[in-house]
């Protein structure tokens, strides 16, 4: 069995479980094909962190950082990637690994993961689940906006130059995303590969009865506040205008019950119709999905030609429901029109056409099968389990390792 140390800054349990999925996943599946793995992440405060510090998994090491979050997410990253490179030269000292994987955003970790793999003579592969100097989104007030644009300009481009330089592979997760980075460096084509997200097809298989409902239900997983730019405000204006229109529907949030989106709600006057609640174990998230009547994801547009894919829709589009999206032209948009049975696409922030868009999918989703099957193309390309599989041939191919005898 090879060997790879995995590091990344978020890892369950933890605050971020969307962030966190991509490597539990991939560390869950990894000797399946061959490669046992070593997970340095962040340690993070509270009774999760601690329970899972009681259980000792001997291969997840956690590391907090000096920088606690709630000053300045940017330093505690860069605080926990300094407290994070001893721990993981003494991994390699002791555990000897065949490579090392690194998982990004944040990034702050990239380059120190790029020297330890360059001093131990190991090869990397840097996983950019996120843009880096592409990143589309530039959210926030003007200060933070221009700031954000001078990094993108100035200060990250010659580091991330050096990271991709450095690295064996380089992974990107999405079509629009590794178009861009192939433009922006040609000379390393060959090594930036397109490796997806997805879902895990054993979160779907315990089936329950839906609860009872007096009104059809819509459903937005995850959070607005703080990702990309988003708002939440399109969707509500959508909700009260259709609701104004004469529909009767009740909408719910999971994963979001920040003061702000309370505020958001209250201001377009839907308390009566709108329950949020914040984070959920990954499972009842699942299951809500499973048995709500409309699902709901909603991506902020760019200001460069990257797209972003919400984790969400790929576990959306496994449980076969009616899927309105309100996302820009791009990647998003594309998947849910080419693998959704059922849906609508907004691709302007126009709240009548969200209203109209509720309105024909509470038509059509009235006439759907509860137990609406999947597409099995998508089912097939983007399982956790494949996409595993994949990601441990970039391996193999990075580690010049010959392929395990593992199935696909």
């Amino acid at each position: 069995m090879k060997r790879a140390l995995v590091l990344t800054y978020d890892y369950p349990p933890c605050s971020a479980p969307g962030a966190a999925l991509r490597s539990a996943k991939l560390v869950q599946y990894l000797p399946e094909f061959g490669w046992a793995a070593r997970v340095i992440c962040r340690l993070e405060p509270g009774p999760a962190h601690a329970e899972a510090l009681r259980a000792g998994a001997p291969e997840v090491i956690r590391v907090g950082p000096v920088t606690p979050e709630r000053i300045s997410y940017q330093l505690a990253s860069w605080t926990w990637a300094k407290r994070m490179y001893p721990r993981a030269a003494a991994v390699i000292r002791e555990w000897s690994p065949d490579l090392i994987y690194v998982s990004c955003p944040p990034f702050a970790h990239a380059l120190p993961a790029v020297r330890l793999a360059r001093d131990a003579g190991l090869p990397v592969v840097v996983d950019f689940r996120d843009a880096w100097s592409l990143d589309p989104y530039a959210d926030g007030g003007w200060i933070k906006h221009a700031a954000k644009r001078a990094l993108c300009r100035w200060v990250i481009p010659p580091l991330e130059r050096k990271a991709i330089a450095a690295a064996d592979a380089v992974l990107t997760n999405t079509p629009s995303m590794h178009r861009a980075y192939i433009r922006a460096y040609p000379d390393a084509r060959a090594r930036i590969h397109l490796v997806p997200n997805g879902f895990d097809e054993t979160d779907f298989g315990d089936t329950r009865e839906p609860p009872p409902r007096d009104r059809p239900q819509l459903l937005y997983c995850g959070r607005f506040a703080g990702v990309g730019g988003r708002s939440p405000d399109i969707l509500l204006q959508g909700v009260r205008a259709a609701l104004d229109a004469g529909r009767r529907f009740d909408l719910a949030i999971l994963g979001d019950d920040s003061p702000a989106l309370r505020d958001a709600v209250q201001r377009a006057g839907l308390q009566p119709s709108v329950r949020q609640r914040g984070l959920v174990p990954h499972h009842e998230a699942i299951d809500a999905m499973r048995h709500a009547d409309i699902l709901v994801v909603c991506q902020a547009p760019g200001r460069n030609d990257v797209t972003a894919v919400a984790g969400k829709t790929f576990e959306y589009l496994r449980s076969g429901r009616p899927i309105l999206a309100i996302v820009p032209p791009g990647d998003n948009a594309d998947l849910v029109r080419r693998h959704a049975a059922v849906h609508a696409i907004v691709t302007d922030e126009d709240p009548s056409r969200v209203a109209a868009a509720i309105g024909d999918l509470l038509d059509r989703a009235s006439r759907v099968n509860a137990g609406m099957a999947p597409d099995p193309a998508f089912v097939a390309e983007y399982s956790r389990r494949h996409i595993a599989g994949r990601i441990a041939a970039v391996f193999d191919a990075a580690g010049n390792v010959p392929a395990a005898d593992a199935g696909a």
